[in-house]
């Protein structure tokens, strides 16, 4: 895949978080009726390979933090798949050729080609997220060739950007205005059959965001679980008056 392609779309969502006036805790959910109603129940996810950010900024250079930008991004995947399982739905991963046949190579084409849609989509999601629940955005039925998607409801991207300001940096910011330390972590959901996108959802943190992705994001991302009706724990638990 195109490594490079990926970083500099986790970059750019490091940029938005540079602002002062994001706030510490922020999170919005997109989905489609389809998905909230259980007409199309969520039982089985196939990850895409995350991609994610940093930047540490100082006083006077940004530097990009290449090796915490892998271990981040495998951590929100992680966070993710955990939470999806505890919801009751089976979770498996892009590059899994299962009984395909299909070379490591054969798979990696798919899944750039996939990459491909998706970031050339993801701007106009961004713009205008609301979209999404008149079924605006799809990646196409190219999303298929994946030999997860015959065994997957949906297919999932883990995205985020994130900036880390040094002490100086910091105080400074705070004292006359600029960038401060912050994240924003986005999750997609598209139909494993079609690619049409049924369900973004967004967080945005500031302050010590590295910490634990659990104590940072899993909170706000239970709860928009549960707004996007996802998972057949939340079917019962909803059914149930909980």
């Amino acid at each position: 895949m195109n490594v490079a392609r990926r970083i500099l779309m986790a970059s750019t969502l490091a940029i938005i978080v540079t602002a002062p006036t994001v706030a510490a805790h922020a999170s919005s959910v997109y989905v489609q009726r389809k998905v909230e109603s259980q007409q199309f129940p969520v039982r089985s996810a196939c990850f895409m390979p995350p991609a994610a950010g940093l930047t540490k900024l100082g006083m006077k250079s940004a530097e990009r933090m290449v090796k915490e930008s892998n271990d981040w991004a495998d951590a929100l995947q992680a966070l993710v798949e955990n939470h999806l399982k505890s919801d009751g739905i089976s979770v498996d991963v892009a590059t899994n050729p299962l009984t395909s046949g299909a070379s490591d190579n054969e798979i990696q084409q798919v899944i750039e080609q996939i990459e491909q849609k998706y970031d050339s989509v993801f701007p106009l999601m961004d713009k205008k997220p609301g979209e999404i629940a008149k079924s605006a955005y799809t990646l196409g039925d190219q999303v298929a060739m994946l030999p997860c998607a015959a065994n997957s409801d949906v297919l999932v991207f883990v995205r985020a950007g994130g900036t880390v300001t040094t002490e100086g940096r910091e105080t400074f910011s705070v004292l006359v205005g600029g960038p401060i330390s912050g994240a924003v972590f986005i999750v997609t959901f598209a139909d494993a059959k079609t690619g049409e996108i049924l369900g973004l959802i967004r967080l945005r943190r500031t302050g010590n965001f590295l910490e634990s992705a659990e104590k940072s994001f899993g909170p706000d991302l239970d709860n928009n679980l549960s707004n996007m009706n996802i998972g057949s724990a939340r079917k019962n638990a909803k059914a149930g008056g909980h």
